[in-house]
């Protein structure tokens, strides 16, 4: 799959490097040995994770991540958004530019039928136009200085856009998290309940753009909102067991107020198990302070009153080599079964927030799950569909959602597929118990 995707990124950018050379190059006439040169050195930069990709699968990617400084490395990501990007631009433009085209052929038609109509008169070809004599001898206009400078600046926008919003995204996936606060309703009379906190940290990703300096600026932002309850619903890890060294550093510096760290498994603990184990990912865990929860629920007393914590597994098929997994109907009675009906709210972790579909029709108060990085690339929310070009199906990608009373809220993250966001901040949820 891995050498798939590669060979049709690769060609891609094949044919959009094309399209940019040749439009700089009729557009930079006196400048053509340059324009080579720069075109050729900036898809040399992009091609490279693509090409590596393509002939070695995910196995070349992560050996130029390990072996790449991480600023070249993330200007090549960069560098490839950028031209995925300008991609899209140019494909919007063409289409656009068809569409007006094909509107002005169709108007002196239309209207030229109109007027026979109109007349009655029948229908006939009309005339060609005689050549004028003189049209040999007309002289050529003299070129305009001032529209070839627009061609040019024209020539120039879109590229120039691309790569401007691309590494401002680059930028912005580096930026201390953003804060999204959520109430959270309870019974009045659980007074012990009101002003409780819940942080929720989401795919981290521990491994590649997810250094131990950017993950001492999560654990520090975490503990600055001093949450009562630490959340961390799945992909800690990225794809490897060493990466959980980091991992457990990571959890070990969060300082939740009541001592309470709990943990569902997302897809990329059970990748990164593939070179170890489930159970040694979940020890490991667990010895620095996470309550993995996989289709179990815990009592959390909190002065005289009480929540039920519960968490569902990842919903997949286990590979050769795992764990059989429950599906997540049966994960979701297992965990809701261990909440007693008694008032108290029943919050659930899941990493993938596509359960919803099937708990939302059960007696929970909220689903905590993460999973999608909100898109990364954010064009914005209609109703409950987000619009990011990075997951244009489905539902639930971002945000806060509810259905008949049951509430979903869906982590942007904390890291990312790749170094790049755009109007998708990484993200830390804290949600606050208020009385309803």
């Amino acid at each position: 799959m891995y050498q798939l995707l590669g060979l049709v990124i690769t060609l891609v950018n094949g044919v959009l490097g094309l399209i940019i050379w040749r439009r700089l190059r009729a557009a930079l006439p006196r400048h053509r040995r340059l324009v080579d040169a720069l075109c050729a050195a900036g898809w040399l930069l992009l091609a490279t994770p693509a090409l590596l990709m393509a002939v070695a699968s995910f196995s070349g990617l992560r050996a130029l991540h390990r072996h790449t400084p991480d600023t070249l490395s993330m200007l090549a990501m960069g560098a490839q958004m950028s031209l995925l990007l300008y991609g899209l631009l140019y494909s919007v433009a063409a289409v656009a530019r068809a569409a007006l085209r094909a509107l002005r052929a169709r108007r002196p038609a239309t209207s030229a039928l109109a007027a026979r109509a109109s007349d009655g008169a029948a229908a006939a070809p009309l005339p060609a136009a005689a050549p004028h004599p003189a049209a040999a001898d007309v002289p050529e206009e003299p070129v305009d200085e001032r529209r070839r400078t627009l061609v040019v600046a024209a020539t120039w926008a879109l590229p120039a856009a691309a790569v401007a919003v691309s590494m401002g995204g680059v930028l912005a996936s580096r930026q201390r998290p953003v804060v999204v606060r959520l109430a959270l309703p309870v019974r009045r009379e659980m007074t012990a309940l009101h002003g409780v906190t819940i942080a929720q940290l989401s795919d981290v990703h521990v491994g590649n753009y997810m250094d131990a300096e950017r993950l001492d600026e999560l654990r520090d932002a975490m503990n600055a909102l001093r949450a009562d309850i630490h959340v961390i619903t799945g992909d800690l890890l990225d794809h490897h067991v060493s990466q959980l060294e980091l991992s457990t550093r990571l959890l070990r510096g969060l300082q939740p107020a009541r001592g309470q760290l709990f943990f569902c498994m997302g897809n990329h603990e059970y990748i990164a198990a593939r070179s170890a184990s489930i159970p040694a990912i979940m020890k490991g865990l667990e010895e620095a302070g996470a309550q993995v929860l996989v289709d179990e629920a815990r009592e959390v007393r909190l002065g005289g009153d009480r929540l039920w914590m519960g968490a569902i597994d990842y919903p997949s098929r286990a590979r050769p080599g795992e764990p059989a997994r429950r599906p997540t109907v049966d994960g979701l009675a297992r965990a809701l079964g261990q909440m007693r009906d008694d008032g108290a709210p029943r919050i659930l972790l899941s990493h993938h927030p596509g359960t919803f579909r099937a708990a939302r029709e059960l007696p929970i108060d909220l689903m905590l799950s993460g999973h999608t990085h909100g898109g990364q690339i954010s064009l914005g929310r209609i109703g409950d569909y987000a619009l990011t070009p990075m997951l244009p199906g489905g539902l639930y990608h971002n945000g806060h959602y509810e259905h008949r009373g049951r509430r979903l809220h869906v982590n942007a993250g904390a890291g990312g597929w790749l170094p790049v966001r755009i109007n998708c901040p990484p993200e830390i949820t804290l949600v606050e118990l208020v009385p309803a």
